[in-house]
């Protein structure tokens, strides 16, 4: 399979196995094309691309690479070009990796790994929502997310998938898991569902890619905010 980064939960605590040296690879491009390629069971289509619009442009900000969705267009011309980076949803039964490993909620690859590198790709047997919010076993029933035998008033739990897409990103990007683990990072070794990175995940990633250069800074600060007030508000 090569070597990828999975993001696991188990027994209510998630985790997975810290790595401690960054990658050494990362992507020459100055222009990355994203986009959507499979089917998410509890989020529509045009609700994915909407979270993985928020999740580019939180790196965005940040480095020197313009990141463009292959479904969008500038004026009357669309943007064309092969994806880079892809965000896929498969099952246990159509991914071995999530049948043997059942508590991982994605996994990505990191850059110079061939064919394989930019695939993100979700565990489509855990419920994906934008708030991360927790849904009655009533409704979960009503939208056919859960067993027609699970009881109307257990909480069920969801999972941001703003913050799993920043995550993963991080990776096919480059970076691997946080080795000070201090659950402050976007970029740490658990779920969290954070949805702002870090002052360590911006050093991170400046560090492998130069950092995006504003003709006022104050520019920079109010695209933060403005982002940090539209992810907060779904």
């Amino acid at each position: 399979m090569g070597e990828c980064i999975a993001y696991a939960t188990t027994k209510g605590r998630e985790f997975v196995e810290t790595l401690q040296r960054e990658w050494a690879h990362k992507w020459p491009n100055k222009i990355m094309y994203y986009d959507v390629i499979g089917d998410c069971r509890t989020m529509n289509e045009k609700t994915v691309r909407k979270a993985l619009n928020f999740a580019m442009t939180t790196w965005d900000l940040e480095i020197d690479i313009v990141f463009k969705p292959v479904w969008g267009q500038i004026g009357d011309k669309e943007i064309s070009g092969p994806a880079n980076l892809t965000i896929d949803f498969k099952s246990a039964d159509q991914e071995d990796y999530f049948k043997e490993r059942p508590s991982v909620l994605a996994y990505a690859y990191f850059p110079g790994q061939g064919s394989k590198s930019g695939k993100v790709v979700f565990n489509n047997e855990y419920i994906w929502s934008m708030n991360g919010k927790s849904i009655s076993g009533k409704e979960a029933k009503k939208k056919g997310w859960v067993h027609p035998d699970t009881s109307d008033t257990v909480s069920i739990r969801t999972y941001n998938i703003i913050h799993v897409l920043i995550h993963e990103l991080g990776h096919s990007l480059g970076l691997r898991h946080d080795e000070h683990n201090d659950t402050k990072d976007v970029m740490d070794a658990f779920y969290s569902g954070k949805l702002e990175l870090s002052d360590w995940d911006i050093i991170r990633i400046r560090l492998k890619y130069p950092a995006r250069v504003f003709s006022r800074w104050s520019h920079y600060g109010r695209l933060k905010k403005w982002l940090k007030r539209r992810k907060a508000s779904l």
